[in-house]
């Protein structure tokens, strides 16, 4: 890896270091840290205000290397020459003793013949502070050098103005908390306080509430209404909003008594899902705490926050749909592998027995049978073997011969149900791709077609040259005479771990299926009917050459012709 590959991941491993920091003091320890390394500076400090302070003008410092206290020092004795105060104004010198505008450099003991100054300005150009770095050689620091660190220091502006704003949101809602038990003397007080409040809580996207215990009212913000539907301000009974909005599931996450199971000092938080007006479901974060009348002690109410955190739960969803998918790979390939090693014992005593002169022909020919069935149960452990891995080549596939071979093998399960199976395909039909995975597509479709179709009726296969967005390709299609599919199921017909097979189906093969066609760098496509003469058509196109893009990513395609 070359330096600038290796500068570039570091500022990406900063980013993420610096949103994930909980403290200011732990967003600038990585920021100064980032900035050494990709300086390689002798020593460094960086200089920011006291977040905890009333004064604004109080600074906290953090300095790394051996001369590091010495060097900060000196540059906050000297300020006015050395630390830059506008934005976008970085101070960077490469010969100490050659330039005028060091004469402060040049007059301390510390040697400093390369030196960067970055000020740390947020979005609203207010300036947290200085990032400075320091050399005892010349020409250390490049101009490339200094965007560098000018990309951290944006960083950390952006990391410790959340910090400060989560800050903020704690103290403020404090002193609202505060205020909202105050007399009335005190209620301009409180408004303003509450302005305050409220520029946090906007730019964290929390909204407010208050319970008050003796009306069992409660009064939301105009985000934490808009999430309920309901107005803002307005007086709301909790108990009709608790059955009408939460989930009927999550009613248990939202106690009828509150009060009775908080004690003091008890902070209330939940999780659960409500009923938007929209009729979507929705995913909230709500937590609160109590509030007690100052002068007799009693416990009056409740009041907190309320987030919107559907999408977070999204996440953490698609997540575990993505560990439930991995660990049925590893399982099917294991049971395949299983498999594997008794089937082979099996097989070769079958075809000792075969090739055994005394054998009957009778026997012979139930050897026979049993070699053939034996071949079947091969070729099944094969493919889920394929499921979670296809060891083979891409290479040229004969279309007619696999889709030949995928009906030969569902050959009894048709005529369990007396069906018929027709294949029509082009002469010379070929693409260049995996046959084990093309194989899977087809087998899940003919699968899905068997299950679907009543009994004596017919599927049809039919495959053609064909031409999609001016690329070339096959086009496969395949119908049967089932039911139809209800528009309700049609929406998530794609999508993992969906099934209206009951115990019988994973819910996982159109899923693959579709994954499968468009790493290939083709498209699937239905055509469904519920109403006489009902049925459902599937076509697959399949360039002759393998495309790169992305398996399982894209949403499932929904072209016919």
């Amino acid at each position: 890896m070359d330096r600038t590959e290796s500068q570039l991941r570091l500022l990406v491993d900063t980013g993420l270091q610096l949103a994930g920091s909980r403290t200011i003091d732990a967003a600038v320890a990585h920021a100064l840290s980032a900035s050494m390394k990709l300086s390689e500076a002798a020593f460094g400090g960086f200089i920011y205000k006291n977040f905890w302070s009333e004064n604004e003008h109080d600074e906290l410092h953090m300095t790394t290397g051996e001369e590091g206290d010495a060097f900060v020092d000196l540059l906050t004795e000297r300020r006015a020459d050395l630390l830059p105060h506008k934005q976008h104004n970085t101070l960077r010198l490469e010969e100490i003793h050659e330039t005028a505008a060091s004469d402060s450099l040049k007059r301390s003991s510390l040697k400093v013949c390369s030196y960067l100054a970055v000020p740390v300005f947020t979005r609203t150009g207010e300036q947290l502070g200085c990032i400075v770095l320091g050399h005892p050689a010349e020409h250390v620091f490049s101009a490339y050098t200094a965007s560098l660190i000018s990309t951290v220091a944006s960083q950390a502006a952006g990391a410790m103005d959340n910090m400060r704003l989560t800050m903020d949101l704690r103290r403020e809602a404090e002193q609202t908390v505060a205020a909202l038990a105050a007399a009335d003397s005190a209620r301009h007080e409180q408004q303003v306080v509450s302005q305050r409040l409220q520029q946090a809580l906007d730019a964290g996207r929390f909204g407010t509430w208050t319970w008050n215990r003796e009306t069992k009212a409660i009064v939301f913000d105009e985000l934490g209404a808009r999430l309920f539907g309901v107005e803002p301000f307005a007086a709301i009974e909790r108990d009709d909003l608790r059955m009408k909005r939460v989930h009927p599931e999550d009613l248990d996450r939202v106690p009828a008594n509150v009060m009775d199971r908080l004690k003091d000092g008890d902070t209330y938080a939940s999780e659960l899902r409500i009923l938007a007006q929209d009729d979507t479901v929705r995913w909230i974060s709500i937590s609160g705490i109590v509030v007690t009348d100052e002068h007799t002690g009693e416990r009056v109410g409740l009041s907190g926050t309320v987030q919107d955190i559907t999408e977070r739960k999204n996440q953490e969803a698609a997540l575990r749909q993505s560990e439930k998918l991995a660990a049925t790979g590893r399982l099917a390939a294991t049971i395949a592998h299983e498999i594997n090693n008794p089937l082979e014992a099996v097989t070769n005593l079958v075809y000792l027995c075969k090739t055994d002169p005394t054998i009957p022909t009778s026997v012979q020919r139930l050897l026979e049978t049993a070699d053939n069935e034996l071949a079947r149960v091969s070729q099944i452990a094969q493919q889920t073997l394929g499921f979670y891995r296809d060891t083979t080549r891409p290479a040229s596939i004969d279309l007619a011969e696999l889709l030949h071979g995928v009906v030969d093998l569902f050959s009894r399960k048709m005529m369990s149900k007396r069906l018929q199976c027709t294949v029509k395909v082009d002469g010379d039909l070929r693409i260049f791709g995996l046959q084990g995975e093309i194989k899977q597509v087809f087998s899940n479709l003919l699968v899905n077609a068997i299950e679907a179709s009543e009994v004596d009726t017919t599927i049809q296969i039919r495959g053609r040259i064909a031409q999609r967005s001016g690329i070339n390709g096959v086009s496969v299609l395949m119908s049967d005479c089932g039911h139809g599919i209800p528009p309700e199921v049609q929406t998530r017909l794609f999508s993992p771990f969906f099934t209206t097979k009951q115990s019988l189906g994973t819910g996982l093969g159109l899923w693959v299926t579709r994954g499968i066609v468009e790493k290939q760098g083709g498209a699937i496509g239905f055509r469904t009917k519920t109403d006489p003469p009902t049925g459902t058509i599937f076509r697959v196109f399949l360039p002759a050459q393998i495309r790169e893009v992305d398996a399982f990513g894209a949403p499932g395609s929904t072209f016919i012709q």
